[in-house]
Parts: structure tokens; sequence; C-alpha cells
């Protein structure tokens, strides 16, 4: 008992170390990341480290900067990593999922960590896609139903919104206002796509206004013959 009381104490202070000064930052997939870290002198030596989400006290180094040139470098991260404009601060290219979890740089020999950060990298945003389902009718009036989705709705949230407030709902119900334009958001913490549509494009029965117009010709043709006939 008094052994997991220490190990749960060990991990608690472990969580409470590592949110000190601990920067979020988000990525995504195929795209780069940036760490910005304060201005050091040209001749510092310095150390990236890194450690997984389940364990962010096991930090492996993962390269070694002497004056403001990668001296070392994991293999995991070669060809990836690059410095930012002559400074320490250091990019990450061509992201992966695997890439998520805890960075820390340190200056060597020198006690404590000059910054710390938590990397979460999500898949990009897939273009969500919009179609009228079928049509019911509720109290008497037609109602038609326009659903926004995505290929696979676990990894990002959908909805749909109007000037730019949201409506909580992936499903759009409507009996008018087929003119008015809404925007379905597809949406992780990293990136967002959206598509636009009016209702109308989807709603209204194409037959239907073909033949309104052709009853508006009718109705011309036979005013001119009346007309002609006087």
């Amino acid at each position: 008992m008094h052994d997991i009381l220490k190990v749960c104490l060990g991990v608690f202070c472990l969580s409470a170390v590592w949110s000190q000064d601990l920067q979020q930052v988000m990525g995504i997939v195929g795209e780069s990341i940036t760490f910005e870290i304060p201005n050091l002198q040209p001749n510092t030596e310095i150390t990236w480290r890194y450690g997984p989400i389940s364990a962010p006290g096991n930090a492996t180094p993962i390269v070694r900067i002497i004056n403001r040139t990668i001296e070392t470098v994991h293999e995991r991260f070669k060809t990836r990593l690059q410095l930012v404009n002559n400074t320490d601060s250091l990019r990450i290219n061509n992201l992966q999922e695997a890439d998520s979890g805890f960075y820390q740089v340190e200056e060597f020999r020198k006690n404590g960590f000059l910054k710390k950060f938590q990397l979460t990298v999500y898949n990009p945003v897939p273009m969500p896609h919009v179609k009228k389902m079928n049509g019911s009718v509720e109290l008497g009036n037609r109602t038609c139903t326009l659903l926004c989705s995505v290929g696979d709705p676990s990894v990002v949230t959908v909805s749909w919104m109007i000037d730019g407030k949201s409506l909580s709902t992936t499903q759009l119900k409507l009996t008018q206002g087929y003119n008015v334009t809404y925007t379905c958001v597809a949406s992780n913490p990293a990136s967002n796509q959206t598509v636009t549509v009016i209702p109308s494009d989807y709603c209204l029965d194409k037959g239907h206004g073909a033949v309104t117009q052709c009853n508006h010709y009718i109705v011309i043709i036979a005013l001119c013959l009346s007309w002609l006939s006087l």
C-alpha cells in the first residue's frame, strides 16, 4: 500500500513540475511547427530532449546545437529538424502523429530547463460533405433536411453555422428560408474546413422551377397574341 502511495505521489509531483511554464503547441500532420526560445549567446551549447505523453520525465536527447549549428540529431528526426533564422529556435518539418509529446531545451552543463513544450499533432481536417436527406412532412409543412458530415466523425467536430453562430447540430431542418446562406464547419483544435451552401440549391424542386418559368412565358405569349388581335 505504501509503495502504491509513493508511486502515485511521484507521478503527481512529476506532473506538477511539468505543468510549470509548460507551453502548449498544436501541429498538423505533414506541416511544420517551430519551438520559439529566448535569444542566447551565439556560442551557447544546448540540447533538445523529447519525452512521450505517457512518460514526460523519460526524455531522450534528440538534437545537440553548438554555436547555432546542429551537431548531432536523433535518427528519428533526421532531415526533419532545422534552426530558424540563425537562432536556436527549433523547427520540426513533416510532422507525424508520433511527434506528439513533451519537448524541453536545456543549456549544456547547467541545471534547469530554458523552456518546455507540449506538442499535440492532429490529422488534417477532411472537407465536409452536404447532402439532402429524404423529405418529411411535419405539422402540415414539408421539411427539407440537409446533413453535413465527414468520413470519420470521431476525429472532428461538425456543426452548422449561420451568421457566425453555431447551431450545434449536423442536421439542418428547414421549412422556409431556403435562400439564407448556411455554413457547415468541420474542425479539430488545430484546423478547420468549411462548406457554404444555400438550401434552395438542394431543397427546391428544379422541375417545379422550370414549369413555373414556362408558365410565365405562356402568359406573355398569350398577352402578345391578344394585343395583336385587337
